[in-house]
């Protein structure tokens, strides 16, 4: 009998979570504030971030019993970087899946929600990824890269996101290339970025 009343929990316990379950939709915008690319100044080059931006929708999958989620977006971001006084703009598809948890505190979740999120990043440059530093170099941007996101945030009202998020490149992100005579070997360089947003959900 027990057996059977504790395989009837288990069962209930499944049908139940789906049907609470929250899915929502939203839009998310927000700004990159890019690192330093590494290595190029251990070589003796100006080097340095840009601010950009990123824009597009998002779904966020809450359970809220658990509270343990998900969240994918699809983001067009625009990010950069200066060296030798050139500054190089990558435009690109940033798809970032995250596996969030949602403090649900008494009282305080009807105004506001914390938020803790990781997960992986896949980003698709497009348009032109590279420029002439000077006569003899040129930097460049891979077209794909992955790279690992860390942050935190709160949910308000039940409607507006905000999020702080460090994207820390898994791989080389770009290279300096000799052209011309100059060819030789390239340096490779990582840049990792700071973000914050905003997003309104539906």
């Amino acid at each position: 009998m027990k057996r059977i009343l504790g395989l009837l929990f288990v069962i209930s316990l499944f049908v139940a979570i789906p049907a609470q379950a929250q899915f929502k939709f939203g839009i998310k915008a927000g700004a990159n504030l890019a690192g330093t690319p590494s290595d190029l100044k251990s070589e003796g080059l100006s080097a340095d971030g840009t601010t950009g931006f990123f824009v597009g929708p998002m779904a966020k999958f809450t359970i809220p019993v658990l509270g343990l989620g998900l969240e994918a977006d699809v983001l067009y971001s625009r990010t950069g970087a200066e060296v030798e006084g050139e500054k190089i703009n990558k435009n690109s598809i940033e798809i970032p899946v995250y596996l969030r948890y949602d403090f649900s505190l008494p009282i305080v979740s009807k105004v506001a929600v914390p938020f803790v999120a990781v997960g992986p990043q896949f980003g698709f440059a497009f348009g032109s990824t590279d420029e002439a530093i000077n006569d003899f170099a040129k930097y460049e941007y891979k077209k794909s890269n992955i790279s690992l996101n860390l942050g935190a945030g709160a949910i308000l009202l039940s409607k507006i996101q905000l999020h702080v998020n460090y994207n820390i490149a898994l791989g080389k992100t770009s290279e300096l290339k000799g052209v011309g005579e100059a060819v030789g070997e390239a340096i490779d360089s990582k840049t990792n970025t700071w973000q914050v947003s905003a997003a309104y959900l539906f």
